[in-house]
């Protein structure tokens, strides 16, 4: 209740006709169920509402029901849109999908965990599409974090993949893709790469995790980056692709070329001694963290585990390691931040006016 009456009191504080104007709201990390957002429906529907971060606060598909509501009358002002982590499942996806087609000045969209399961990413990649189309075929998408959609390797009728690369192709501005566990596997991770060369997009971040890639697909990716992003990338994640040794010794002899490398994401990709020994023998001279957990590191002689872990600033190798120090973290514009700034800034921009 006392969560409640501080939702109303922001909620009759910030009235529709006040100025200035609020340009972000971040509720995330609380639990807003249906009665939350009746506390604040003039604060969610305020015109000027460019920002809006909902990650991890236990939405229900009725509460994506409502909130798609109350934002669809100011949506075309929405340039940012942050849903991860909630409980929205498929029917959630079809209410969001319905206000994204709406969204037409959307930078960043976030769904992230929200398990919309094959029917949801159905819909929530239409959506983004009927956006598309809306802009006149092209779409102003920066960031876009589909972690745990499934969008399948495009064999199958009622995969989503395909309507995906209209919206890849159709995004030449993007910067961070995020699409990992999204069951691509090979085939149709070399679609999604070929829409990414078609669109023209100079990737910063890009994460592929758990799409099972195996050695292929670690060529596919390692020539995607020497031909279009050996400049761009800052970070790139591949964790869970079964890549073994020779996969990740065939994206090193790229990734040592790339001058703005930063963080390199290899867990559980079933590295051996080979591996390992190619970790040492390829020093990427830019990067700063590394995270190689879950590998076969139990059986790699000490002496070669310690070497890597003075490679670089941050380096994750056993199940235990912790960051001794303050998180790596890119900025959209590739910078790459001190994480502990960065979390004060957020706090302070928590609801900005």
């Amino acid at each position: 209740d006392d969560g409640f009456a501080s939702l109303g009191f922001f909620n009759r504080i910030f009235p529709p006709s006040a100025s200035p104007k609020i340009h972000t709201i971040d509720l995330s990390d609380n639990a807003l169920g249906t009665r939350a957002l009746l506390h604040i429906p003039d604060l969610l529907a305020r015109p000027g509402l460019e920002r809006l971060r909902l990650t991890n606060c236990g939405m229900s598909k009725e509460v994506a029901e409502a909130l798609a509501t109350m934002l669809m009358a100011n949506a075309s002002e929405l340039k940012e849109l942050r849903l991860g982590r909630n409980q929205m499942h498929k029917e959630g996806a079809a209410s969001i999908a319905t206000l994204l087609t709406q969204c037409t000045r959307l930078e960043q969209f976030g769904y992230d965990g929200s398990r919309p399961l094959r029917e949801g990413t159905v819909s929530l990649v239409n959506g983004l599409q009927a956006l598309v189309e809306k802009m006149g075929g092209t779409s102003s998408l920066v960031e876009l974090d589909l972690n745990d959609c499934f969008f399948g390797s495009g064999e199958e009728d009622e995969d989503a993949l395909p309507t995906l690369l209209q919206v890849i192709r159709a995004s030449p501005h993007l910067t961070k893709l995020i699409v990992k566990d999204g069951g691509l596997e090979l085939t149709g991770f070399e679609a999604l790469v070929e829409a990414l060369v078609d669109s023209g997009a100079q990737l910063k971040y890009l994460d592929v995790g758990a799409l099972d890639l195996e050695e292929d697909g670690a060529t596919a990716l390692a020539d995607y980056i020497r031909d279009h992003l050996k400049e761009s990338l800052v970070e790139l994640h591949a964790e869970t692709n079964t890549l073994e040794d020779a996969g990740v010794q065939t994206l090193l002899d790229i990734l040592v070329e790339c001058p703005n490398l930063r963080v390199l994401d290899l867990t559980e990709n079933l590295l051996e001694a080979d591996g390992f020994q190619a970790l040492v023998d390829n020093r990427i001279p830019s990067l700063q963290k590394l995270v190689i957990k879950e590998n076969m590191e139990e059986d790699i002689d000490d002496d070669v585990v310690e070497t890597i872990r003075g490679m670089y600033s941050i380096v994750l190798v056993a199940d235990d390691d912790r960051e001794e120090t303050t998180a790596v973290t890119t900025a959209p514009d590739g910078e790459v931040k001190d994480g502990s700034v960065d979390d004060l800034a957020g706090a302070l921009g928590a609801v900005k006016i």
